[in-house]
């Protein structure tokens, strides 16, 4: 394999996208600390770029100078009130700096912060010296406190009643680890949580409802335990040329794109500012694309485990569990990272190295076609690979943005990690779960995400408040047998203007082939059509849980695979800004009861799609890679192909 990788260079003028750098957190909580801003009382939850507006950006290109911002989330311990505070960490306007003006600083009424690193440490400490829980672990032959293992999972579904009374609380799933290397989700301890009130440190109650041996059978996955005894001889991948893209700062150029890299604590991997080199013109094609939620319901009833729906990005943070990627093994080929930085709830920064992976990879046939004359004409494909994955509990997600040389890009998410499990008497009549192992078990749920599109099609650089572009539903149908349909062969296509937001609530329709078109109305391709990009939805599913559950009503983003919405810098998360114990309606249900006008308007798109993952023997002990994502492929954009024109391969194939 390759061995090469190397570092992004950074270090050119700090564009107002860029992710926060270390230096910048640093300086900026000092700085808060220093004006009595924040003191001992407060936890970060979060630091974020404040991201400038497209009108900001516009003048930013024309050469104005834009304030480098920062938002930050602040969670006061002494009476459990959330505050956003956005501050200045940059240069301003006339040169001079302006690292520490706050711009603002109100509380957030009635929201939740997420669930914090020193909370989740705070809570197991706090239910492993519980005299109750010591006792029910002693009662099942566990003595060993350092052998028990557990996580902390927001409440995400019904609250205890005598627990519904606003406080913020979290539970405590048990394994038990044998040994210090054993797989401890093969010994899960049925039945035991315990309920921590995570702003007192108090456990509030625990559970003790069953009373199910601890399953004993391993499930060994590390390379000493499994001895890795199928191998294959090496696959290396070269560029004896060195590789075909370059870094400007976080800004990437590669084969025809433009586009920079971002990051977030929320988010995690962010897209920003996509452009596109159609024969020397350089045309946008979106200005934001990210992952903006991901929430994965249970769904099974038994032992608590319908208690977990966790909204990994918005109950969490994503970007927090973001893992430093090694090279041939995370990501193949000549390799260039970026690292990036978070800050901890105590005001401390922690760098990520090699957080993100950028590199090229071959993609197979481009395209072919042999002549009757015999002459054979065939290009491989290429594409740039923007990817980093995180680790969440049991569960690792890798998020990967793909971009091609006939001009489309892909989102794919690739679910891997060890399935969560639970006990139960071998062989029972437990019909949402799949038995693994004799009285193992992996609960079915869902992984659902919402992909955050903010497009502007074909937007030039004088358009600075924001790209007009309109949404179309084109669906494929077949007439009846009769005069339009003589053979029985013929299909159309119907195409539907979405003209106001609750117009654009809708779901896959395979029977019908359906996709979604965005167009500028204003901009005409050569046959006189308005230019387009299309969204094609991949591998999908559709939720389970009914609308009026709680997390059915928390996560009710979920039951349309499409939103269109009007373009609003404060309408950024689909479940709303604080889901954590949420009574639910927030976010995209919200917003879209204003029924705004969405034809001919800056709009964002907001697409829903997961897997259903019902648990298999073949996922035990590690979970082969899942799949699933989508793709945004030009339509009517382009004169004609723009892989027309990609060089044969060199010294010809073979």
């Amino acid at each position: 394999m390759s061995a090469n990788a190397a570092k992004a260079d950074v270090a050119s003028r700090v564009h107002p996208l860029d992710p926060l750098s270390k230096a910048e957190l640093e300086l900026l909580i000092g700085a808060l600390r220093r004006d009595g801003v924040i003191d001992h009382r407060h936890l970060i939850a979060m630091m974020q770029v404040e991201e400038p507006s497209k009108v900001q950006l516009a003048r930013f290109r024309q050469g104005e100078n834009v304030d480098r911002a920062a938002r930050v989330t602040v969670l006061d311990r002494s009476t459990g009130k959330v505050s956003e505070i956005v501050a200045t960490v940059g240069a301003g306007d006339s040169g001079e700096s302006k690292a520490c003006r706050v711009v603002s600083n109100k509380i957030i009424e009635g929201a939740k912060a997420p669930v914090l690193s020193v909370e989740s440490e705070m809570a197991i400490a706090a239910a492993k010296s519980d005299p109750r829980v010591i006792e029910a672990l002693r009662s099942r032959g566990i003595t060993d406190l350092d052998s028990v293992k557990m996580e902390t999972w927001p409440i995400g579904a019904q609250i205890p009643k005598y627990l519904d009374d606003g406080r913020r609380i979290i539970w405590t799933p048990m394994w038990h680890q044998p040994t210090p290397q054993a797989n401890f989700y093969a010994h899960p301890i049925s039945g035991l949580h315990a309920i921590v009130d995570i702003d007192s440190g108090e456990v509030v109650a625990v559970e003790n409802d069953q009373q199910i041996a601890v399953p004993q059978t391993p499930g060994p996955y590390r390379e000493s335990q499994t001895g890795a005894n199928i191998s294959l001889k090496p696959l290396e991948i070269k560029q004896p040329e060195g590789i075909s893209f370059s870094f400007d700062g976080y800004k990437v150029s590669w084969e025809r794109w433009n586009f920079r890299i971002g990051f977030c604590q929320r988010e995690g991997l962010v897209i920003h500012d996509v452009w596109f080199d159609d024969a020397g013109e350089m045309r946008k094609i979106a200005h934001r694309l990210s992952i903006a939620e991901l929430v994965i319901p249970y769904g099974d009833p038994s032992q608590g485990a319908y208690r977990k729906n966790a909204f990994d990005t918005g109950e969490f943070g994503l970007g927090n569990y973001t893992n430093s990627l090694t090279l041939g093994c995370d990501c193949l080929g000549e390799i260039v990272y970026l690292d990036v930085a978070v800050a901890r709830p105590d005001g401390t920064v922690r760098e990520i190295k090699n957080a993100i992976c950028t590199h090229e990879e071959d993609f197979g046939i481009l395209w072919k076609h042999v002549d009757i004359d015999g002459n054979v004409e065939v290009r491989r494909g290429r594409r740039f690979v923007v990817s980093s994955i995180v680790t969440i509990n049991n569960y690792e997600y890798g998020y990967f943005w793909y971009f091609y040389q006939d001009g489309s890009i892909e989102f794919e998410a690739k679910l891997t990690g060890i399935v969560l499990t639970l006990a139960d008497h071998a062989g029972a009549d437990h019909g949402s779960a799949t038995e693994l192992e004799p009285g193992l078990w992996a609960p079915y749920h869902q992984h659902i995400l919402c992909a955050r599109l903010d497009l502007d099609i074909d937007g030039g650089a004088d358009e600075i408040a924001g790209v007009r572009n309109s949404v179309i539903e084109v669906d494929s149908f077949a007439h009846e047998m009769g005069p339009k349909n003589v053979y029985g062969g013929a299909y159309e296509t119907s195409e539907k203007v979405f003209r106001r937001e609750s117009e654009a609530r809708r779901v896959v329709d395979p029977f019908k082939g359906r996709f979604w078109k965005v167009i500028n109305p204003k901009r005409k391709n050569h046959m006189g059509k308005p230019v387009g990009y299309k969204l094609v939805s991949g591998h999908t599913t559709y939720p389970l849980a009914k609308p009026e559950s709680t997390i059915g009503q928390r996560a009710g983003f979920m039951y349309h695979h499409l939103w269109v919405t009007a373009n609003r810098a404060d309408e950024r998360y689909p479940a709303g800004d604080y889901p954590y114990q949420h009574a639910g309606g927030a976010g995209l249900p919200e917003w879209t009861s204003a029924d705004r006008e969405i034809e001919n308007t800056d709009v964002v798109l907001w697409h829903v799609f997961g897997t259903n993952h019902i648990p298999r023997a073949e996922d035990w002990p590690v979970m082969p890679v899942e799949r699933t994502g989508f793709h945004l492929k030009p339509s009517g954009f382009f004169t004609r192909s723009p892989a027309i024109d990609v060089a044969p391969t060199p010294n010809s194939c073979h």
